[in-house]
């Protein structure tokens, strides 16, 4: 054997590239260990230009070789990236990665792959390492960006600030950590961030250097035309090239085919406000098709039995690529296709980029634009998206005639029967809640709440649970304001029904902005809670005067924070106004248009049927 190598090794020296290779062939196997044969074929191959054996050929000597591992494997993903196959380099550093699991290098490669795949969650243990082990800023850059998408904020916080902290001006960097910040009510922090950002945007001119989804942006931001650049950056990003729109020929008769598409179809905020439309579309007039790409792991309980119940056709696509879901939903010969999603984590819009239905429309996942992804409308109400509004969308508006949102009154009704210690809270004084997510809870927002409770005396701030660091920032905030911290009570996460039960026992719901609650604003008017909001700049800011005009209560819409915070304040003191309210609530059930998802459902159907008249108009017309 070692005669043959050397003879291989004088023949490739010579320059005699084939004969070497013939030479060595019979010490190309696993069972003979010739690292040295391996290194040497992959070294001609790559001499010779044919870079896919010698990849193969260099990770295949990964397990063979004594002391040259990182350099094979280097050498095989180097290879691989450049002929395009991410996921054979991906391959050669896990098998890398088994024999130094604490190599720096071989830890960043690997989490950048995945990364870049958008494959988070693989990437997290990785990520996890690296935080630890990392010691520039990539590495810690790397590390934060996937610890900060699966939801690890606390780990991916220290990370994040030493990146920002290595090169403040690197814009990703900059915008991480600040969304890092707010995740972790850092307040302080994240305005002095958000002052940095928008210097630097100032500073870009018309070309803004954007790195975040659009989906962030809105919780910080109720700036609509820079919601609309982050939204093109996305789709410029993340998206496919769109394909022309369709003609569309409606078909003489038939009912209108159309199909729904999310991850959503499980126990989520989406089905507990569509289940009660997708049960009570006209199946004279419509065809449902629910195609799905919910993962396996939530495709359980109830609320997905209801949503399997309630289509007329189930196409599961979560397996499918998306040239194979393409061609599944064009073989439906559908007259609409409906995105649930929009920019938000999970999409498919990269199906709608193929255009596989002639009308495609965006409606109740992302209140926004979904520009750049070949939608055509977007469902909206004259609250959520007025005409002035209208230049900031690709899509066609259309309004429906009350709120745009979606209700099922088919939920648990919930009425105070009890105790309120039952739920912690204390049996006498006025009860603030506010179940909107960390993100949502901006300074100036939390600076009026504690602004409330001071002027309201015995009054308690009733929130969801949240991280531990969380808490603690929050309640260093209220003791800087001068609020016991003890007065904001933390309520533990429960089911659906569960949370809504209790929620009656909140006296005023507090909404956030520049992104309002949305379900969140929808379960506390169902459970009798008025909910004082303020007036916004943006779709996702205008949600709850959408809602709250739907049960007939624009009253308890405030021009801005500081008569949001007096209106909070004069409703706290006036024990029959609460009274009323709440049984305005209560009767509002069965009377108000935000609730009667009958009348929801015809004005829904309506509008899917305006749509497909104007297409036809257009198609003919040219």
């Amino acid at each position: 054997m070692a005669a043959l190598y050397h003879q291989a090794r004088k023949e490739f020296e010579e320059g005699a590239y084939d004969l070497a290779l013939s030479t060595i062939s019979p010490l190309l196997q696993p069972a003979h260990g010739s690292a040295d044969a391996y290194i040497l074929a992959a070294t001609i191959q790559e001499l010779k230009g044919n870079r896919v054996e010698a990849a193969r050929l260099f990770e295949d000597v990964i397990d063979l070789t004594p002391t040259l591992k990182r350099e094979v494997a280097f050498r095989a993903c180097s290879h691989y990236m450049d002929l395009q196959q991410p996921e054979r380099a991906l391959a050669a550093l896990l098998k890398l990665h088994r024999h130094v699991p604490d190599d720096v290098d071989v830890n960043h490669s690997i989490c950048s792959l995945y990364r870049e795949s958008a494959r988070y969650p693989d990437a997290a243990p990785y990520a996890e390492k690296l935080a630890v082990i990392g010691r520039d800023f990539d590495n810690w850059l790397n590390a934060g960006v996937v610890l900060l998408g699966v939801g690890q904020v606390e780990k991916a916080f220290p990370v994040l600030k030493a990146a920002y902290a290595a090169r403040p001006t690197d814009r990703l960097a900059l915008t991480e950590l600040f969304w890092c910040a707010i995740n972790l009510c850092e307040f302080e922090l994240s305005a002095r961030l958000q002052a940095e950002l928008e210097r630097a945007y100032a500073a870009d001119g018309t070309t803004l250097d954007i790195r975040e989804n659009v989906f962030r942006s809105l919780h910080w931001s109720g700036d609509e035309a820079y919601h609309v650049l982050s939204a093109i950056k996305t789709a410029e990003t993340h998206m496919s090239k769109v394909a022309p729109r369709r003609p569309y020929r409606p078909k003489q008769g038939d009912r209108l085919r159309v199909g729904y598409v999310s991850r959503d179809f499980y126990d989520h905020a989406t089905m507990a406000l569509l289940a009660g439309v997708l049960e009570g579309h006209n199946r004279d007039r419509f065809e449902v098709f629910g195609i799905c790409h919910t993962p396996e792991r939530l495709r359980k309980g109830p609320v997905r039995q209801r949503f399997l119940d309630c289509v007329d056709h189930y196409v599961d696509i979560l397996a499918l690529d998306d040239d194979a879901a393409d061609a599944t939903i064009r073989g439906l010969d559908l007259d609409i296709l409906i995105d649930l999603k929009g920019f938000t984590f999970g999409n498919r819009l990269n199906l709608f980029c193929r255009r596989p239905a002639p009308i495609q429309v965006s409606y109740l996942g992302f209140p926004g634009s979904v520009i750049g992804v070949g939608i055509d409308y977007a469902i909206a109400d004259r609250f959520v998206v007025p005409p002035s509004s209208e230049p900031f969308y690709a899509e066609k508006i259309i309004r429906l005639p009350n709120s745009y949102q979606a209700n099922d009154n088919k939920r648990v009704q919930a009425f105070r029967n009890g105790p309120r210690s039952v739920h912690g809270l204390p049996e006498e004084g006025v009860v603030f809640c506010s179940f909107n997510q960390t993100v949502k809870i901006r300074h100036h927002v939390f600076q009026c709440w504690m602004q409330i409770l001071k002027a309201v005396d015995g009054s308690v701030l009733w929130l969801l649970d949240m991280r531990p660091a969380v808490q603690h920032n929050l309640r260093a905030e209220a003791l800087k304001m001068g609020v016991d911290p003890e007065r904001i009570i933390f309520a533990p996460k429960k089911p659906m029904p569960e949370h809504v039960k209790r929620l009656c026992y909140a006296d005023i719901a507090l909404d956030t902005s520049p992104c309002n609650g949305h379900t969140t604003t929808a379960d506390a008017l169902w459970a009798g809670v008025p909910v004082v909001t303020v007036k916004g700049t943006s779709f996702a800011s205008r949600v709850s005067e959408s809602l709250l005009n739907a049960v007939g209560l624009s009253e308890l819409v405030a021009d801005d924070i500081s008569e949001f915070g007096r209106l909070a304040i004069d409703l706290a003191q006036d024990g029959v106004r609460q009274f009323h309210l709440r049984q305005h609530l209560i009767d509002a059930r069965s009377t108000a248009p935000l609730f009667d998802t009958a009348r929801f459902t015809k004005d829904f159907e309506a509008a899917l049927e305006d749509i497909c008249a104007e297409a036809a108009r257009l198609s003919a017309a040219g």
